[in-house]
């Protein structure tokens, strides 16, 4: 390695990004905007040869100069990653890439991660302090009384909440009158403009008044759209079914049997067309595993389907009467106190969809 050099670029500038942007078109792949970080391995030339960000626990847009493959570039990102993230304190750690990839580098380039899940168009491998085994382990301690004292049927549901409506209420009580228990998975990715321990607090208290419903974090392997990373895949589509199938994968494989979920539970999306491929991914590998996806048609309200992102919009033309409408009484209480406040200015000033 001698003759390459490291560059470091934290938050890079819009002239840096122009540079990995066109390294990586030029291989068919794509600058993410999220990176925190980007690092460039440069010949003794002054040529880039490599790329390779970090953004949040994931590695990624990792890139070698065709004409260099071969000579441990790979490695030598990867292992230049893995530093700047423990130096961050990060210990746990996750890289996505395509099946391709991971069989026609060396075994070493990968060194100390292990393969968490696989599917035709992508791989997941983490590496660090904790791993699915432990997430497992931790899972089956948590609900061991449960899983003697209740028979199938067992559901699940995994929400996002940005906030509560009365529409996940309303598919949380459907499940819970069809299923012995329920088990309510809340994605865990801070991008949301309310923040995962509120979404929590709120899931919770918004159940609290049904005895056969756990909710749980769901940790980092319920993959988000959120850190899916998308640079290896061009068509939207594309990117949206391949991380439903990664998602479920994991979910059939390792959480489904842990806990013994024999149903998963999803609301019907009247206003997405990518969601019926979506759940046509989610039949297709669930039911070999004997797991039956149930889909709940939205509550609605005045022929309207209440969703999240109508509430929040409601909050920010600043219609709280609208929005109580909307919402289970414990979320509205939380809107009108102070610790909403923050929360509510931000999604005045934001022009997020999330």
């Amino acid at each position: 390695y001698q003759t390459y050099s490291v560059e470091y670029y934290h938050n890079p500038n819009e002239k840096e990004k122009v540079v990995f942007r066109e390294f990586l078109n030029k291989q068919g792949l794509t600058y993410e905007e999220d990176v925190e970080l980007t690092i460039k391995i440069i010949d003794p030339l002054g040529e880039m040869v490599a790329t390779g960000s970090i953004a949040g626990k994931v590695l990624k847009c990792i890139a070698v100069d065709p004409k260099k493959r071969g000579e441990g570039l790979s490695a030598k990102v990867l292992s230049e990653l893995v530093k700047e993230q423990f130096k961050r304190g990060r210990n746990h750690l996750f890289v996505f890439t395509s099946p391709q990839n991971l069989e026609e580098t060396s075994g070493n380039v990968f060194a100390g991660f292990q393969v968490v899940a696989k599917t035709d168009e992508i791989v997941l491998l983490e590496m660090g302090s904790k791993s699915i085994d432990d997430y497992l382990k931790q899972l089956k301690s948590q609900t061991l009384e449960i899983r003697k004292k209740y028979p199938p049927p067992i559901g699940s549901i995994v929400v996002n909440c940005n906030p509560f409506t009365l529409g996940h209420q309303y598919l949380i009580e459907t499940a819970a009158k069809e299923c012995n228990f329920i088990y309510v998975f809340v994605v865990m990715e801070d991008r949301s403009l309310f923040p995962t321990k509120v979404r929590e607090k709120l899931v919770k208290a918004g159940t609290q008044h049904l005895e056969n419903v756990l909710v749980l974090p769901g940790e980092d392997y319920i993959i988000s759209p959120a850190t899916f990373p998308r640079y290896f895949m061009k068509d939207f589509n594309d990117i949206v079914l391949a991380q439903a199938r990664l998602d479920i994968t994991i979910f059939a494989e390792y959480i489904a049997p842990a806990l013994g979920i024999t149903r998963r539970y999803v609301g019907e999306e009247p206003y997405c067309d990518v969601t019926s491929a979506y759940n046509q991914a989610m039949r297709e590998i669930l039911q070999p595993k004997g797991v039956d996806l149930e889909i709940v048609e939205r509550k609605e309200l005045k022929g309207r389907a209440i969703s999240a992102s109508t509430v929040r919009s409601l909050i920010k033309k600043g219609k709280m009467e609208e929005v109580k409408k909307l919402v289970p009484e414990t979320t509205y209480q939380f809107l009108r106190s102070k610790e909403a406040q923050p929360i509510i200015e931000e999604i005045k000033h934001s022009n997020s969809r999330h």
